[in-house]
């Protein structure tokens, strides 16, 4: 006779990480566990297209523009009824519930002045973002109108540290965009050169970047490279 198979006691939880900086060195504070886990959750990925058609002619060629952040999708319940197993926040008010995962995920940090940067983590799953959305749907209550239940849908937009992103990319075409993190002895000319290989292309950048003077650049300061026009083009 076989033996029944045990169901394990510990089930890994979701977790959501908040950050101040880039790097993700920098606690901002409490992390949030979704207390009872979704049956599973979405990713949503796209490519930018340029789709102009030419007069005359029937369809496109469509043109790569850019590839859009990631998107995570996940659904969950806030519940404080005692009756789901394995909640972990169970004995918990649904809006202590919420205020936890708004501190987290939402309200601005005064010392960064925007919200947390996120590590998400389900066992070896892992999604650095922001909060894009976040929808809080309240379906059940005690007779005093207190929640006990809430449907909660949040939807994550990737994060990638600059620095990372533009060495995963590597892009030096002048067709594409790019962004650079000022260092100390950076002229506007010279990332400019290093950009595109031009460096009488830089009063583009600076009308693109608003600079008021190409002179004023900042240590640290991030600066996007658009695509532009090379004379001769």
């Amino acid at each position: 006779m076989a033996t029944p198979r045990k169901q394990a006691k510990n089930v890994e939880k979701i977790v959501i990480r908040p950050y101040l900086d880039p790097k993700q060195k920098k606690s901002a504070g409490a992390d949030f566990t979704i207390p009872i886990n979704p049956e599973g959750y979405a990713q949503s990925f796209k490519i930018g297209l340029d789709e102009k058609s030419t007069g005359g002619n029937q369809g496109s060629a469509p043109e790569y523009k850019f590839t859009a952040p990631e998107q995570l999708k996940l659904d969950f319940t806030l519940d404080n009824t005692g009756t789901i197993e394995g909640n972990v926040l169970d004995g918990t008010e649904v809006k202590d519930q919420v205020k936890q995962l708004l501190d987290t995920t939402y309200y601005m940090r005064s010392d960064a002045h925007k919200p947390a940067i996120l590590k998400i983590q389900w066992g070896l799953f892992t999604f650095d973002c922001i909060l894009a959305t976040l929808d809080i749907n309240y379906v059940l209550f005690k007779p005093n109108g207190d929640p006990l239940r809430a449907k909660v849908s949040a939807s994550f937009t990737q994060y990638v540290e600059p620095k990372k992103r533009v060495a995963t990319e590597d892009k030096h075409s002048p067709d594409l965009y790019r962004s650079v993190r000022v260092a100390d002895g950076d002229t506007l000319p010279l990332l400019t050169y290093k950009s595109y290989g031009d460096p009488a292309l830089h009063a583009q950048v600076a009308w693109f970047n608003e600079l008021v003077s190409v002179r004023a650049l900042k240590t640290d300061q991030e600066l996007v490279f658009p695509p532009v026009k090379q004379s001769g083009n």
